[in-house]
């Protein structure tokens, strides 16, 4: 059981929340700017044509939405409600469905040659993995 107090973690949530609000604005940004972040990527390579597009620029929106929504709950509280958690929800998915295409089906995925730089490899995927905890925590 951990020693810290309700305080610390408070502050350590805040931190948190503001970190994958702003990773999530900027990235959603970055999509209606046509690039895109890791999520927003992997849409692009399974979907082609203007759905792709289409898809693409959706998750942007939401990337942008729930981003500026975690952080003004920071300021304003739970008064957005369900919709947060209903894009949070959709992030979390997408970033999920990203881990397993890029990280394992991909070109440098783990099944088509990530395995000869393992420890590359591994240092993605754990990144992905603490970025996809961090969405976690915050819905």
């Amino acid at each position: 059981m951990s020693n810290k107090s309700n305080a610390e973690r408070s502050f350590i949530g805040i931190i948190l929340q503001f970190a994958v609000g702003a990773m999530l604005a900027i990235g959603g940004i970055w999509a209606l700017q046509g690039n895109g972040d890791f999520g927003a990527r992997a849409i692009k390579e399974v979907f082609n044509g203007d759905l792709g597009k289409i898809l693409f620029i959706a998750f942007g929106v939401v990337e942008l939405l729930a981003g500026i929504f975690l952080i003004l709950s920071l300021f304003i509280g739970d008064r957005l409600g369900k919709l947060t958690v209903v894009l949070m929800i959709i992030i979390a998915i997408v970033w999920l469905a990203a881990i397993v295409l890029s990280d394992f089906m991909g070109n440098s995925g783990l099944l088509r040659g990530g395995a000869q730089n393992f420890l590359k490899w591994l240092y993605t995927f754990a990144s992905h993995l603490i970025v996809l905890a961090a969405i976690l925590l915050c819905r």
